[in-house]
């Protein structure tokens, strides 16, 4: 088809959006189903860094909540709960940021937002008791005991720096008495850019311990007289590919390289004796989501190793004692929770499911007594619960589900591993979401992961935006995780490199072949979504295959030679396309879908935020341009108040019911589940 191309055979006027959603019955279809799963009015729903010590102390996490509706957003508030199970009690109610439990257990450091912009407030207390108290100028994003539990150490990004895709992917702003029409200005430097170590006696006020040009991403102690953390040079959030392992003294600030990795680091880790530092190197395409090899090093000797973790991917590290760890990760379906006896050498499981997954963006597990692990668990039909590993299987302390959630889920199917093989041969894995009384083949969905080095997982269905509605109506969802995915291996994961759009592609596509194959899919009612990574294969599938009825990429790329020039992390796409944005031709041009969308009239919602830094408004704008000229109907949709990926409220309940309006316009939905 010819360039700037119509195709008449389009109802363009079907795609004359509204501006305003909210008074659209799909707008009220997903507010109301998010509004039944989340509980509302100060339910908490979700919780994350959950920890206790003893039987007779209570656990402490974050939980999260809503007011009276979506319009202020999830707020974080510190909560306890009896160990043998109880009411969830909120205990503060300031936004919090970081808690953590002192290896004693008898006092709990606690990092909250300031009133002031661009602080956080750093506090100690006993139980109810606050026994101190300190301004921190910054966001603390990390905070940690010493072994000996006199010192704090927090991870402080300045008030203008970066925040990673997976929190926004937008720049952090400074508070301001200055007219609103001066310019932003930008040179690439400045103290507000950086992150740096800090300590904390909770006595005197906390001391920088770190200064440019060097910059922390995350720390730990070693000993009680040193840091292990990871560093750069540079502030620039893409700076953290080339990030290596550092021992930083703890008196001076001195700091002495101790690993150079081949690819990425992350989730670094100090022994209470000061003698290892256990870390996760792998082939990664984000900042905080790292998982791979366990790797320990020997801070005497400088030497390294990568010891046998049964197969399982690493997502999740810490000490349970100065010679064992904690681990969790992913092995293909399965979520693991291991031990690591770093002095004999082995490792043993204490428990794996397909049945539930836990941790936000990648499994976690809190080491608890001798041999217990504290998690949050979930599955796509239960809601979020705190558990406690015991003897092989999960004991439930307290379910946070909402008092509707129950009944609303009922009518959105069920989630189900599923496994298909590539044209080439290799085994491909994903999640497959029914509805529960599905008879025939149905219009499938195809939904991406970010990433690429990430992976689906049987989550809750309510952090899967409109895939669950779309069970509802009938649908069936495909979550894939092509090569590229966490949980096969360092082989699968690195596959990917240099080939972005090629043989992962195919294995979705394959994907949808299974399906119809099995009579679950109709290949004429095919639509495909996803977000960052996800974003870019859902633009880029449609130029590749034809059998799209429908495309909807949020928080695309669309043009890598300008996602290069404009993005927070160009280091990524130098990665993942393996070629020069600087050169004429090769994947920067073969690889863009804005290059060749024109071609591929295939109705496309395209949705992106307005603050997003890793991959730009102009990403979304550049989609949207080319999808124009095919003659296909094609909406740009520009949240001006979120980052990347659309992740806020209500914005998120907004791109749901725009989902729902887009699919049922251009491919139909067959009959919704009815309540009986």
């Amino acid at each position: 088809m010819p360039l700037d191309s119509t195709d008449s055979s389009f109802d363009t006027s079907a795609s004359l959006m509204p501006k305003d959603f909210r008074g659209t019955s799909e707008f009220e279809t997903a507010s109301a189903f998010y509004e039944a799963l989340f509980g509302m009015s100060g339910h908490v729903f979700g919780a994350r860094a959950l920890c206790g010590h003893t039987r007779s102390s209570p656990l402490w996490f974050i939980g999260q909540s809503f007011g009276e509706s979506f319009d202020g957003g999830v707020s974080n508030h510190l909560c306890q709960v009896p160990r043998d199970g109880g009411k969830v009690e909120k205990v503060d109610g300031r936004e919090t940021r970081q808690i953590r439990l002192s290896p004693n257990g008898s006092l709990l450091a606690v990092a909250c937002a300031s009133p002031d912009a661009g602080s956080d407030c750093v506090e100690v207390r006993s139980d109810d008791e606050v026994l101190a108290s300190q301004p921190i100028p910054g966001r603390v994003e990390q905070i940690e005991w010493s072994p000996d539990g006199k010192q704090l150490l927090l991870v402080v990004a300045g008030q203008g720096a970066d925040l990673a895709g997976i929190h926004g992917g937008y720049a952090q702003k400074q508070a301001s008495d200055a007219p609103g029409w001066l310019p932003e200005v930008s040179s690439g430097g400045g103290d507000e850019l950086w992150r740096s170590l800090w300590l904390w006696d909770g006595r005197k006020r906390p001391r920088q311990l770190t200064r440019p040009p060097l910059n922390i991403w995350e720390a730990s102690w070693c000993g009680n007289d040193a840091i292990a953390a990871i560093t750069s040079g540079d502030h620039a959030e893409g700076s953290w590919y080339a990030s290596h392992v550092t021992l930083i003294d703890a008196s001076s600030g001195r700091s002495r390289e101790l690993h150079r990795p081949l690819d990425q680091v992350g989730y670094v880790r100090g022994s209470s004796d000061g003698g290892t530092v256990a870390f996760i190197e792998a082939f990664c395409s984000d900042r905080g989501l790292v998982a791979g090899r366990l790797m320990l090093l020997d801070v005497e000797t400088g030497k390294t190793e990568a010891p046998d973790t049964s197969g399982v991917d690493i997502t999740s590290i810490e000490w349970r004692s100065a010679g064992r760890l904690c681990l969790a990760g992913l092995r293909g379906h399965e979520t693991v929770v291991l031990d690591y006896d770093c002095v004999g050498g082995s490792s043993a499981e204490s428990w794996c499911s397909k049945e539930f997954t836990s941790g936000d963006w990648a499994p976690a597990a809190t080491p608890i007594g001798d041999a217990g692990a504290l998690l949050v668990a979930e599955s796509y039909a239960q809601a979020p619960f705190l558990a406690e590993v015991e003897h092989g299987a999960l004991r439930t302390i307290a379910s946070l589900e909402a008092p509707g959630a129950a009944t609303a889920m009922s009518f959105y199917g069920t989630m189900e591993p599923c496994t298909w093989t590539a044209p080439d041969g290799w085994e491909i894995q994903g999640w497959l979401a029914r509805p529960a009384k599905a008879d025939g083949p149905a219009p499938i969905l195809i939904d991406v992961h970010g990433g690429p080095i990430s992976a689906h997982r049987n989550r809750w269905m309510a952090r899967l935006r409109a895939a669950s509605l779309m069970v509802g109506r009938g649908w069936t969802v495909l979550f894939p995780n092509p090569r590229g995915s966490t949980g096969r291996g360092d082989a699968f994961a690195r596959a990917v490199k240099g080939d972005m759009g090629g043989a992962d592609a195919l294995d979705i596509t394959s994907g949808i072949d299974a399906l119809v194959a099995r009579g679950l899919a109709d290949p004429k009612r095919v639509a495909v979504t996803g977000t960052s990574y996800g974003g870019f294969m859902s633009a880029w599938l449609p130029t590749r295959d034809q059998r799209f009825a429908a495309a909807i990429p949020i928080s695309p790329v669309g043009d890598w030679y300008s996602q290069h020039r404009t993005s927070q992390i160009p280091e990524f796409d130098a990665l993942m396309l393996e070629t020069s944005p600087w050169d004429e031709g090769g994947a920067y041009f073969a690889r863009s879908p804005a290059f060749f969308h024109q071609q591929s009239p295939v109705p496309t919602l395209i949705m992106a935020g307005g603050l997003d830094k890793s991959t730009p408004r102009g990403q979304a704008e550049e989609c949207h341009f080319a999808a124009l000229r095919s003659g296909a109907p094609s909406a740009l949709v520009i949240y001006p108040n979120a980052g990347h990926s659309v992740r806020v409220y209500p914005e998120y309940i907004d791109t749901a019911a725009r989902i729902l309006w887009w699919l049922d316009r251009y491919i139909g939905s067959p009959e919704p589940a009815t309540k009986e």
